[in-house]
């Protein structure tokens, strides 16, 4: 993914599908979700569905994702 967003960056589009595959990637979601969202910034969408994978997924991505709620829109039943 970070070879792909250097070589192409704005080009990239980055889709729901591409951020919820991030979200439940257990070998490598976290770093590849830090790298969207650092990267790519409001063009990633915290969708309902994100926040199911990141739930099916460990601690660590809820963290993460968690750390956006205040900066970011997401979905209002994951909200504290």
């Amino acid at each position: 993914m970070k070879l792909l967003l250097d070589r192409c960056g704005e080009e990239v589009k980055i889709t729901a599908e591409v951020v919820e595959a991030a979200a439940a990637n257990k070998n490598s979601g976290e770093m590849v979700m830090e790298l969207l969202l650092d990267r790519c910034g409001e063009e990633v969408k915290i969708t309902a569905e994100v926040v199911e994978a990141a739930t099916a997924n460990n601690k660590e991505m809820m963290k993460l994702l968690l750390e956006q709620a205040s900066t970011r829109r997401i979905p209002q039943s994951f909200h504290c």
